[in-house]
């Protein structure tokens, strides 16, 4: 079994025009796992361990209320060790996850 910590998240371009970006960060089957206020060029703490077997899928939503939320899109995380990052580009938005599996 493998552990994946999930360190930091960039925003290098938000996705709202006006105001803060909300991203949520899903993580397989533990649904959501972290939900930040976010704004534009800064970096935010994530926070979170989880264990996992082999792969898990890391989805990241920015959440649009009234309207529909935006799919950031989804990164796949092998249990190969080490320190990495995963990018995030949809909808004009740019994000940027660091994270480590051990």
């Amino acid at each position: 079994m493998a552990l994946l910590y999930l360190d930091t998240l960039k925003c290098v371009t938000s996705e709202d025009w006006t105001g803060q970006d909300e991203p949520a960060i899903h993580l397989g089957d533990h649904g959501v796992v972290k939900t930040l206020q976010v704004e534009e060029g800064g970096e935010y703490t994530v926070d979170v361990t989880v264990h996992f077997k082999e792969s898990i899928g890391v989805l990241l939503i920015e959440k649009d209320d009234p309207d529909p939320n935006d799919n950031l899109g989804l990164q796949v995380i092998t249990d190969k060790k080490g320190n990495r990052s995963a990018t995030f580009k949809r909808y004009g938005a740019h994000y940027e996850l660091s994270y480590s599996v051990e």
